[in-house]
């Protein structure tokens, strides 16, 4: 009886304290955005983030316009993904010990009227939770004059990255940063489009020229180590001037790919489709190969701008095919 008279109030006063508890909230609506999108892993001494720009649904049919719906059911299927995929925009950011490396900028938020790049603009916010700030960058990269790669160059008319020094290949951007190229092409575009094509120029000349003010631009030409353990490698196909990179640390390689494959899930089956992005389709299909075998010969590891994030992991080759095996 003694327990049951000290306990009793004690349960009248967890019964009220209930009574009054605030209500729950189960139906509290989704949230509807993604974690900070960096995976981080070393390669060597080299410290390598991938950085998430967006994830934008691209219909396979309109990214691999010569695939049949029987290669994108079969091979979507098989990877547990269905119509239209998330494509992801990604970027590199590598720590080599004395200099930190930024390869392609992402979209900068600049082309959030476009369906194709709704919901990009990220890798700003997301170099930061990886524990960076754009002041840090030493060297900017460019693979290619993509708009998802090189519209985080600026923000608004000012340099993203004021210290860094921004490097692409003479070949890529020489269609719009020589004056007289530049108008050649747009004389040379049809009327109906002369307009846009000279818009796009500009808009790419507009982006380079702080970086050019401040004597933080440099070309290069074809393959070249532009800092110790990263090189260029000339891809050409997907634009005149593609280039991809080798990163290289104690023995282990990394080829950033740029975008020499867009829909992972279907061209490492079919390596042989291009994409409708591409400038020369079967200079970029060459390319592609290319890559694809040195990495699955020499087991390297291999980062793509458009494969699921992280969109780094190792190629296999199997019987004319290969296969993408994605990082842990």
């Amino acid at each position: 009886m003694r327990i049951v008279r000290s306990t009793f109030p004690t349960v009248i006063r967890l019964a009220v304290a209930v009574c009054f508890l605030p209500p729950g909230h189960a139906a509290a609506p989704p949230v509807k955005t993604q974690s900070p999108g960096f995976y981080r892993m070393m390669l060597g001494d080299f410290e390598v983030t991938a950085l998430n720009d967006g994830v934008v649904a691209w219909p396979t049919a309109t990214a691999l316009p010569s695939a049949t719906p029987e290669q994108i059911t079969n091979c979507l299927s098989e990877m547990g993904l269905s119509d239209p995929v998330g494509m992801s925009y990604n970027a590199l950011l590598i720590n080599t010990g004395s200099k930190l490396v930024l390869i392609d900028t992402g979209t900068g938020g600049k082309l959030d009227d476009s369906p194709g790049f709704h919901g990009a603009g990220r890798l700003l916010a997301n170099l930061r939770a990886a524990g960076y700030q754009p002041e840090q960058v030493d060297e900017i990269y460019i693979t290619h004059v993509g708009p998802d790669h090189v519209g985080g160059l600026t923000h608004g008319t000012e340099r993203t990255f004021p210290n860094a020094i921004l490097r692409a290949a003479k070949s890529e951007v020489d269609g719009f940063l020589n004056s007289d190229k530049a108008a050649a092409q747009i004389a040379a575009a049809p009327d109906t489009v002369r307009a846009q094509a000279k818009a796009w120029l500009q808009f790419l000349a507009g982006l380079f020229a702080p970086y050019i003010k401040a004597g933080k631009f440099e070309s290069f030409d074809e393959d070249l180590e532009l800092v110790p353990g990263i090189r260029a490698l000339a891809t050409h196909g997907h634009t005149p001037g593609h280039t991809s990179y080798v990163v290289e640390s104690r023995g282990q390689t990394l080829i950033v790919l740029g975008d020499l494959v867009h829909v992972g899930a279907v061209q490492f089956a079919y390596p042989s489709l291009p994409t409708s992005f591409d400038a020369d389709p079967d200079a970029a299909i060459v390319q592609r190969k290319r890559a694809f075998q040195l990495a699955a010969d020499k087991d390297y590891w291999v980062a793509g701008a458009h494969l699921s994030f992280p969109g780094i992991g190792h190629v296999r080759a199997e019987q004319g095919h290969y296969r993408w095996i994605p990082v842990n």
